[in-house]
């Protein structure tokens, strides 16, 4: 799931609004593609300002940790390098395992509420508000311990941070990766 950060700010209009959602879907299927996963297998559902992106069991969910994480922050850089302010793109994402079906109207899965709960989160957002990062994701403990922590590549186990975050009354633990790129002097 993917958040375009600051998506309705008043500095943009609709013009910018159009422009930073194709950009998000070519930064996305540039990097899926990158990655070796296959775009057109997921289903996606449109968000306004992001996408909900369901990747099927038979995709790896370590290729979703590296290298597309690596991927999406150097390709979101390479983007805000020459883009006009008004379209630079900060980017948000959540990443969960969990079964996901189809209703009537959309995914009413616990699966999908929970990413979007991480992705709605506080502690997600306040990596945004207090630094100028063009990409962070929130992976859930699951994700960490089972994926993560066996990931070798551009990504680390390393690379992330513990975090915790509240919703509907209840504190969950799950782990932030911020994308360091050769421009902040880091590496990710």
């Amino acid at each position: 799931m993917t958040d375009i950060v600051g998506y309705s700010d008043p500095f943009r209009d609709d013009h910018d609004r159009a422009a930073l959602r194709s950009t998000l879907l070519r930064i996305l299927v540039d990097g899926f593609t990158a990655s070796g996963l296959t775009w057109r297998r997921c289903r996606h559902h449109d968000r306004g300002d992001g996408l909900l992106t369901i990747v099927p069991p038979t995709l790896s969910t370590y290729s979703l940790i590296n290298p597309l994480l690596h991927v999406l922050g150097e390709n979101i850089l390479q983007h805000n390098r020459t883009a006009p302010d008004e379209l630079h793109l900060q980017l948000r994402s959540a990443l969960l395992v969990g079964p996901v079906l189809l209703g009537d109207t959309g995914y009413p899965n616990a699966s999908v509420i929970h990413a979007a709960r991480m992705l709605d989160s506080v502690a997600l957002r306040r990596t945004f508000a207090t630094s100028n990062h063009a990409f962070a994701t929130m992976v859930s403990s699951y994700v960490y311990e089972n994926v993560v922590q066996h990931t070798r590549g551009a990504v680390t186990a390393s690379a992330f941070h513990r975090t915790s975050y509240d919703a509907s009354g209840a504190t969950f633990s799950s782990w932030t990766y911020v994308a360091q790129t050769s421009d902040d002097g880091s590496q990710g």
